[in-house]
Order: C-alpha cells, then structure tokens, then sequence
C-alpha cells in the first residue's frame, strides 16, 4: 500500500463535502493531525521527510505548532537531531521566552509543518524566529497547491496533485474503465440523473461549471455528493490561458473542490506552478493547426509536481504522466468541426466521451460499452 492509500486508510486524508474555515467547499481535508494515533504511520511520514532534505544542510529543526510538532519531536528523537520550539507570544513570567531550546544566531534551522496552504502558518513562525536563527527552508509533509507566500525554500513530501494521481489509479483500476464523460449538458437535473446512472462505469466526469446557472451553489455541492457516492474525479475544463495574475484569481472558483483543471499548453510555467491536478492541452481534435505538444512538454517537465497529464491526440511519455483524448467514439465520424474517432484506435489512458453518450436514449448502454473499449 502506498503511502498516501496509508494516510487515507488513517483518515488523515479524508474525501467527502468539507466546509472549510474561509467558508469555501472542499472535496479534501488533508488532517495530518491524525498521525499522533498511528505511530508506525508517524514514523514512516517522519523518515520519509528525514530524508527529503540534505542532513549536512541544517544544524536544528522547528516544528510549527501544532501540526508540526508531532513529525518534528519524531525527526529530533529518532535522528539525534537538535529542536527549538517557537512560542505563539513570550513568556510573561520566569525567562520570558519565545524560542524554546538551545541555539545560537548562525543555527542553521529547517522548519517542518503538516500541511501547506497559504504559508501563513509557516511565515508567522519564520518571522517569529528568523533574527534568532538562520532559517534554510521548509519541509512539509503536504502541499495543497494553491500558492502559498513563503520567504524561504519549501519542499513537499506529497502534493494534492500526487493524491488525484492515485485515486485516478485506484478507481480506473477498481472500475476496469478509462472512460471519462464530458457532461455538457445544461440542465443540471438531467446531468445529475446520468452521473447517478452511468457513475459507476466512469472514472472522471468532465464539467464547464460556467454553463450552469448555480447562484446558491447547490448544483456543485450536488456534483460533488454525486462524485463520491459514485466514486469518479471532477474535472472543470476552464482551459486555462491568461498571464498568472488572472489565471490564479480564476482557479480560486474551482481550487478546492474540482479534482483536475485543463490548462492551455500555451502559458507561462507560473500559471501551472500555482494549480493542482492540471492536464495541459497540448492539441486538439478539431484541428492540426492548434498543436502546442512541444513546448507542452517542456511545460510539464519544468512543473512535474503541478501535472497530472496531457489532452492530446496520442500518447505523450513524459514520467509516468497520463494522457487524454477528447474526440472519441465507437466509429470515425465528423460533426462540425469536431472529428471523432474510433475508440478503439486510441491508446492512451483515458478517453473522452461526451455527446457518444448524452445524445443516446440507452445511454446507460452506451457509458458500459465505452468503458469496455
């Protein structure tokens, strides 16, 4: 079992309707509190990050409280490795303290945290300590992917884009599908009703969320029960192609509750580097002229922790990246500009099927047949 099957089992990664502190939606609750009930899970984590970062680069270690406190006394103990503890304010009483611990002014120090979201947990503690101790970097055991500020390095021992990538694994795997259906469809009752009758034979569900008229939000929250109850991945295909300002101030809509965003192969690497679960739309099947699969490419291998895969026309091997094809049914046709092929001339990972399934009154048949191809 993997180590994030591991952190799932034991609850502290937990997937279902979460309404987080800021009021937003969320599918994931990443809770690596729940590590101090599972101490051989604790000390599996606490190697793993041990040997994330280079020994001979820091001389102390400080655990942000209260999250890291746990995987930091772990580390201290287990590696002989010197810790501080930085208060939340000083002492008002005896020593009047706000470092814990023995250290000196050119202590090279590495902060350790549970999970990383903003950084504001992480820069308050840095900008607690940092006119005490030479802060070298951060090491955190998750990395949510939304941006975070942080004024010092920071490595993650997994990613929310490393969670999508093994319950994509999992649920393709558990299904026997590659099928993901493109539900372009208005009428949000009507969707609802075909994800319940056709979930089980799909591994991802690919939405536009601003086709629906979802002012109260219910129809989101509605996708998103269906999604577990179903056990498929969302995927809001945004298509994403702004400078970073814009694109990031766009994802914010989607950043919690969607499981993967398609991303234009044609923007810069700081657009991706701020996302999760991000497919990069390398061509597409409407037309040879739009192929972006060069530097799609180099935009994956420069944002490798960011990328789930590739929508593309054929297979593109990059480690261990998945690939998607849009365009797809049980027979070569064209309608419009969209040419459609053949299912079973595809080899890649996932195919994309949207009206081959919605525009059939069997669609139930249809869905089972395409996750058969």
């Amino acid at each position: 079992m993997s180590i994030i099957e591991e952190l799932i089992k034991h609850d502290c990664i937990k997937i279902g309707n979460f309404t987080l502190k800021n009021g937003d939606v969320s599918k994931y609750y990443f809770d690596m509190k729940n590590l101090i009930s599972y101490p051989r899970l604790l000390s599996q984590i606490g190697d793993l990050l041990y040997n994330l970062i280079d020994r001979d680069s820091y001389d102390i270690i400080c655990g942000v409280p209260i999250g890291g406190l746990p995987i930091a006394t772990y580390i201290s103990t287990r590696y002989n490795i010197p810790m501080i503890i930085a208060r939340n304010e000083f002492k008002t009483y005896g020593t009047n303290k706000l470092i814990e611990g023995n250290y000196r002014k050119d202590s090279r120090c590495l902060i350790i945290e549970d999970v990383i979201t903003s950084g504001s947990s992480v820069q308050k503690t840095i900008d607690s300590i940092k006119d005490s101790v030479n802060i070298v970097g951060v090491a955190v055991i998750l990395d949510r992917q939304q941006g975070y500020n942080c004024s010092v390095p920071v490595k993650s021992l997994i990613t929310k884009t490393d969670v999508v990538s093994q319950r994509l694994n999992n649920i393709s795997t558990k299904k026997n599908s590659r099928l993901c259906f493109s539900a372009d469809i208005e009428d949000t009752d009507k969707l609802l009703s075909i994800l319940d009758d056709i979930g089980k034979y799909i591994v991802i569900c690919k939405v536009h969320y601003d086709m629906y008229n979802d002012l109260d939000e219910s129809f989101k929250n509605a996708l998103i029960e269906s999604s577990i109850k179903n056990d498929f991945l969302i995927m809001e295909d945004r298509k994403f192609v702004d400078i970073s300002y814009i694109s990031h101030r766009q994802y914010t809509r989607y950043k919690n509750w969607v499981d993967m965003v398609t991303v234009m192969g044609t923007v810069s690497s700081e657009v991706i580097k701020g996302m999760s679960g991000v497919m990069i739309v390398a061509n597409m099947s409407n037309s040879k002229k739009w192929d972006y699969t060069t530097m799609s490419t180099l935009l994956a291998t420069e944002c490798q922790k960011n990328v789930l895969g590739f929508i593309t026309q054929t297979r593109i091997d990059i480690g261990g990246m998945i690939s998607m094809t849009p365009g797809i049914s049980l027979e070569n046709s064209n309608i419009a500009d969209q040419k459609y092929r053949n299912a079973k001339n595809v080899d890649t990972d996932i195919i994309i099927v949207g009206r081959g399934i919605y525009n059939y009154e069997d669609y139930i048949d249809k869905a089972k047949a395409y996750s058969l191809v």
